[in-house]
């Protein structure tokens, strides 16, 4: 949680209109190196299916993928040696995290709109922020 004061509900909204462009061009390239994640184990697959087929199913692979390993460290997750399947599975993961906070600031935006009005009377606004998301709004008039 973070306190920010602003002198307008303008500046609030500029700062969240920054926060949605910043997330849609992040987002943009998750969704860019998920697809390149999804062709990768695409290929793979394939391979494996070509290969069981030329062997009746009772050949291997000429070369095991690696084994990746999960290691804890005080509740932060290392994955050594990522699987193509795991990078996908993180990268869908962190594409459903913005999505869904792209449209909690762009519903925060939507829901502030009416307060513009505020800007001519001087009022400040301190906001309570959880993840750059106004959660809280205190308004005061000076």
């Amino acid at each position: 949680m973070e306190l920010k004061t602003y002198k307008s509900v303008g500046d609030l909204i500029k700062e969240l209109d920054d926060e949605v462009n910043r997330i849609k061009t992040v987002l943009g390239e998750y969704l860019r190196r998920l697809d390149e994640s999804r062709a990768r184990v695409e290929k793979i697959k394939k391979a494996q299916e070509a290969i069981a087929k030329l062997t009746g199913g009772r050949g291997q692979m000429p070369v095991k993928p690696t084994t990746s390993q999960t290691i804890d460290l005080m509740g932060l997750k290392v994955i050594i040696n990522v699987s193509p399947d795991e990078e996908a599975e993180v990268l869908e993961e962190s594409v459903r995290t913005l999505q869904d906070k792209l449209n909690v600031l762009q519903r925060v935006r939507k829901a502030l709109e009416p307060l513009s009005t505020l800007d001519e009377g001087g009022t400040a606004i301190t906001a309570v922020m959880s993840d750059n998301i106004p959660t809280r709004l205190m308004l005061k008039v000076v």
